[in-house]
């Protein structure tokens, strides 16, 4: 009986090395990340040392150490897949989240003075609301649609921009206001208190379509991704402006990428209406109008975006242990008073953040911040790139996946992991930045106020045209800016 007892207690440790194995491997071929090539070296060496364990086992004396210790160690292999099948699954749930449908969403908000009367949007029919119709008149309709469902009828009264319609609040022409939460920042640029002097006292929400990708075989096919920052930290959710943007030309095929800056004040026609704005206003009307209007811009089509905000860039940082840039010159930040010396410097993720933010140093300041973005963006694909990363990798992926939007796919972001891991290729990154002239300008999200803004050079534009259209083409491209080697 006992030694029936034993064969038997042999053969569950055998069966539970064999069953986890088969579930590790299973796990690792459906998350896809992992190189076909690599997979079954691992199975196959899975497979040898089960075949070794079982003649350790079963082929020696029954209360042989040597069949002791191999049963014991068999154990502690199922512990370990048992593990890491846990970790696999996670790894492909974490892309799976990350690569979602998402909806942004627009806040709609009501607003009184601090000290006004009004306590809650049931007052609001005995009082004048203003608000502005010709500035994206189809999500004002909506919320004042959506108000007077709720209140009943309102007393509104129309106004020709945003500075209007702030002084007949403060002087109490009007009691409350209705503005959209995506100009906010707008309104703060002329009225620094406007938050502090005002309070909100009801809210509409509505969601805004997601975007839809051009899908292409991103292991085959040249692509380019539209890369969307805010200047906000917390959540992506929300509607609004674009002040990081940067088109990504990626050419799997050469292994090179072209980094393409575009100044936040660019002054360019809106995709939706052709009325000239700030290529950072487009961000207010949705990702796609911003996506819309770069296409414009370019002559490409957009095939993916990826956005992500202050908060998203901090959290990344850190993930991927600090990061290394090198800088053409030396300077201090403004935010943190950081000491950025000529060359290359070792960032963790404030220093980082403060990197890219800085402008004010710079004679040139918005165009220097657009290439030190650049640099910065260079620097995090060269390191996510490298073997180094494979330690760190789940948390990383998790990181990036609660961090940053895109509408690539988990099909997408796995062939292309599983490109980088298979082929481990060096990227060449070049870099090339749209010029301007800075000249004041009347822009359509300001209700035609002027502003200041850069007007696109043609020829630098043309030239951008020029640079994506060879990377396509399989061309290797080469800018004055050269290899941003990090």
């Amino acid at each position: 009986m006992k030694v029936f007892d034993n064969k038997y207690l042999r053969r569950i440790v055998i069966s539970i090395q064999f069953i986890t194995m088969v579930l590790l491997m299973v796990m690792a071929y459906n998350v896809q990340f992992i190189p076909m090539t690599y997979l079954i070296g691992i199975g196959v060496a899975f497979l040898v040392v089960l075949i070794g364990e079982y003649f350790l086992i079963f082929c020696k004396k029954e209360r042989s150490k040597r069949s002791l210790i191999t049963q014991i160690l068999s154990l502690i292999l199922s512990c370990f897949m048992i593990v890491a099948s846990f970790y696999v699954y996670r790894t492909g749930e974490t892309v799976n989240l990350m690569s979602e449908s998402k909806f942004q969403t627009r806040a709609i908000s009501v607003i009184v003075l601090k000290d006004s009367p009004i306590k809650n949007e049931r007052q609001l029919p005995q009082h004048t609301t203003g608000y502005i119709s010709s500035i994206d008149p189809t999500s004002m309709s909506y919320a004042t649609n959506e108000i007077e469902k709720n209140v009943g009828n309102i007393q509104l009264k129309d106004f020709k921009d945003f500075t209007a319609l702030v002084k007949a609040l403060n002087s109490q022409t009007v009691d409350a206001i209705v503005l959209d939460e995506a100009f906010r920042s707008l309104v703060e640029q002329s009225f620094k208190t406007f938050s502090e002097d005002t309070r909100v006292i009801y809210q509409v929400k509505k969601d805004e379509s997601a975007v839809n990708a051009k899908s292409v075989n991103v292991t085959e096919k040249p692509f380019l991704v539209y890369i969307s920052g805010n200047d906000e930290y917390g959540g992506l959710s929300a509607v609004s402006r674009s002040d990081v943007n940067m088109l990504a030309a990626v050419n799997p095929t050469t292994k090179q990428i072209l980094l393409i800056s575009i100044p936040r004040d660019t002054y360019y026609p809106l995709h939706m209406n052709g009325q000239l704005d700030k290529f950072t206003h487009a961000g207010i009307y949705g990702l796609q109008e911003s996506i819309d209007t770069l296409k414009d811009i370019v002559n490409e089509d957009i095939n993916y975006y990826v956005r992500m905000n202050f908060t998203s860039f901090v959290k990344i940082v850190d993930a991927i242990g600090g990061i290394t840039v090198n800088s053409p010159a030396e300077f201090t930040t403004k935010i943190g008073k950081y000491k950025i010396k000529k060359g290359e410097n070792n960032l963790n993720a404030k220093q980082a953040l403060a990197f890219v933010r800085e402008r004010k140093s710079f004679a040139d300041g918005d165009f220097a911040r657009g290439r030190n973005q650049q640099r910065m963006i260079a620097a995090i694909v060269k390191k996510v790139a490298s073997p180094a990363i494979l330690t760190s990798f789940s948390s990383v992926l998790d990181t990036v996946s609660q961090s940053v939007e895109t509408n690539l796919s988990s099909n997408d972001i796995n062939a292309l992991v599983q490109m980088q891991l298979s082929q481990m290729p060096s990227w060449d990154i070049q870099s090339y930045q749209i010029l301007g002239e800075p000249q004041s300008q009347p822009c359509y999200s300001m209700g035609g106020i002027s502003a200041s803004v850069i007007v696109p050079q043609k020829e630098s534009i043309e030239q951008a045209t020029k640079y994506i259209d060879q990377l396509m083409s399989n061309e290797k491209v080469v800018t004055e800016a050269g290899n941003l080697d990090q």
